[in-house]
């Protein structure tokens, strides 16, 4: 699976996990029993409780009612990367570190990994892997209840979080936004709430076996309450090292589909914990299930790139092409000859920089940077000089009238006007997951990318239709993102989730596959005279990539335009 634009490269730009030297704040935890995990790590035994979940203060789904719970096993910490490695044999993690909580995890992900360990340990597989179900009265791991989470969350607090009321004191216990520096952190690096458990705000979110529904509150059973029967998404819970303080809130509801394609969004930070039950009624034993190990697979030498042929001659190319590299060791902002001539690098900040946009006079560059470790979106000339910051967010894109830009910020598409720095949101609220927005040349509307019904697709609207009510959605074979519009406003340029460019009408019809290869190809734009496009092009999502070009209307072949470095995210402007 290929890594999107902006949000893919800031990821790599922050790549890797900050350590905290000073350890954390003294509290006074509880003396609890805990078990072992023979696969690896710690569970701590909670005894049976009442309490009051949700929050009167809260969102509507946060409906405050009695409930209570039998005792059971948490894991003390997030499963790592670590572990999650040693069971599964691979880490779908993007920012790679063995004591960072494994990140990027489907639910089934996690349900597939709480089985696998129980095997492995001789106990009963609490999942039906053909329908989801859950057991629970096997003896084997299992995701904790959306009760049962938040049970030991607030370890008997009553407040807004499970130390208590205070917003402040939230850095003590969580990473978040901004302390995060925008990336995970290795685990138990804060202090733990009263029973022992760390990170139960932050750093990842945190999947529980729950189907999600908002009035699920108002009718929940009073004991031991495992959700609705059926849904759509899966609980979330605790927030994570993006996530505000509203979203750490120990009441805070998120959801997600269980199986989602992750083409467009870079790495979700979706973690997990286990829970196991203290008093099993059903239990399978097995010889020795501590020699067994998880069989690991080789995975093939990555393919490499087809040869640089192609129709198209390089030397007759016209314009400037700007993009992002790391050939001067971080992700800067260049800018180059259309014919791959003259390279030269625009910001020399001490953030990493990706996703430049050229203004429609071709004067001015739209770039994403990492200030803080979050992304903002700056402002500067064509030859890197007078940067600015626009706004808070990543990708965005002119208006063709060059007076505004469509961006994404926590998620949601958003108008600014650049004159009077008036924003507002373009798309129906609900839409939680959206990106890489862009205008059409009349400026009526954008096309955007979002998996608010599931997979990533893209969908049409016009920038005054917040309500979606004339939403069109692109009928595409597979999910996909990163639209960009052609000259005319006929037709739409996108990545799929297999990592080829495709070319369909707006109207959904005349589809067209552009690019072919068993590498990855993405970040399509069109050329200044739309008979071309420039493109990403890598063996793997690792890379190193490449900006090739091809003609829209050839064969497959396509010429690279550099070899230096990794390369990615061009725009192409006719001024040279």
């Amino acid at each position: 699976m290929f890594r999107l634009v902006v949000v893919v490269l800031l990821i790599t730009m922050a790549a890797g996990c900050r350590r905290s030297d000073p350890a954390p704040p003294h509290v006074n935890v509880e003396s609890l029993p805990v078990i072992q995990s023979k696969a690896g790590g710690e569970l701590i035994l909670l005894s049976a409780g009442t309490f009051t979940m949700g929050d009167s203060a809260g969102r509507e789904d946060e409906t405050p009612h009695e409930v209570g719970v039998s005792a059971f096993y948490l894991d003390k910490l997030p499963v790592t990367q670590e572990l999650y490695t040693k069971v599964m044999g691979v880490n779908p993690s993007k920012r790679k570190d063995p004591k960072c909580p494994v990140e990027k995890t489907q639910w089934t992900d996690a349900v597939r990994f709480c089985n696998k360990v129980s095997e492995l340990e001789g106990l009963a597989p609490c999942y039906n892997l053909d329908t989801w179900e859950c057991d629970f009265a096997a003896d084997g791991y299992r995701l904790p209840t959306e009760a049962e989470w938040e049970y030991a969350c607030r370890a008997g607090s009553t407040g807004k979080y499970g130390f208590g009321d205070d917003e402040k004191e939230l850095p003590k216990y969580a990473w978040l936004k901004p302390h995060s520096l925008g990336k995970t952190q290795p685990v138990g690096q804060k202090s733990p709430n009263r029973w022992g458990l760390f990170d139960m705000h932050g750093n990842v979110w945190q999947w529980c076996n729950d189907w999600h529904s908002d009035t699920y509150y108002k009718g929940s059973p009073k004991v031991n309450p495992h959700g609705p029967t059926t849904g759509k998404m899966r609980v979330l819970r605790g927030g994570a090292w993006d996530s505000t303080p509203e979203k750490c809130r120990v009441a805070y509801r998120n959801k997600e589909f269980p199986a989602f394609t992750d083409a467009c969004f870079g790495a979700d930070s979706y973690g997990f914990r286990r829970a196991k039950n203290a008093t099993p009624s059903r239990a399978v034993s097995a010889a020795n299930p501590a020699d067994k190990k998880p069989v690991v697979e080789k995975k093939p030498d990555p393919p490499k790139l087809p040869p640089t042929s192609g129709k198209v001659d390089l030397a007759t190319l016209k314009g400037t092409i700007v993009f992002s590299s790391d050939r001067s060791g971080s992700m800067k902002i260049w800018t180059m000859h259309a014919s791959g001539k003259n390279a030269k690098q625009l910001t020399k900040s001490a953030g990493a920089d990706a996703d430049p946009r050229f203004s429609p006079d071709g004067k001015r560059i739209l770039y994403t940077t990492l200030r803080g470790g979050f992304p903002e979106i700056w402002l500067m000339n064509r030859d890197g000089s007078e940067p600015k910051l626009v706004t808070k967010g990543s990708q965005g894109s002119w208006a063709p009238d060059g007076k505004s830009i469509v961006f994404i910020n926590d998620n949601q598409t958003f108008v600014r006007e650049l004159a009077t720095g008036k924003e507002r949101l373009v798309i129906p609220k609900t839409w939680e997951r959206c990106g890489v927005p862009s205008f059409s040349p009349d400026g009526k509307r954008v096309a955007v990318a979002s998996r608010h019904l599931g997979d990533i697709r893209i969908f049409l609207l016009g920038i005054n239709d917040k309500e979606g009510k004339e939403t069109v959605q692109l009928e595409t074979e597979e999910a996909c993102c990163t639209p960009v519009w052609s000259m005319d406003g006929k037709k739409i340029l996108y990545q799929t989730v297999n990592g080829h460019i495709h070319e369909v009408g707006i109207d959904g019809k005349s589809p067209d596959q552009l690019t072919f290869g068993a590498d990855i190809q993405h970040d399509a734009r069109y050329s200044p005279d739309g008979t071309m496009i420039i493109f990403c092009r890598a063996p793997n999502a690792d890379g190193p990539w490449q900006i090739c070009v091809q003609r829209v209307n050839g064969d497959e072949e396509f010429v690279a335009i550099t070899k230096e470095g990794s390369n990615q995210l061009p725009d192409w402007h006719g001024e040279e």
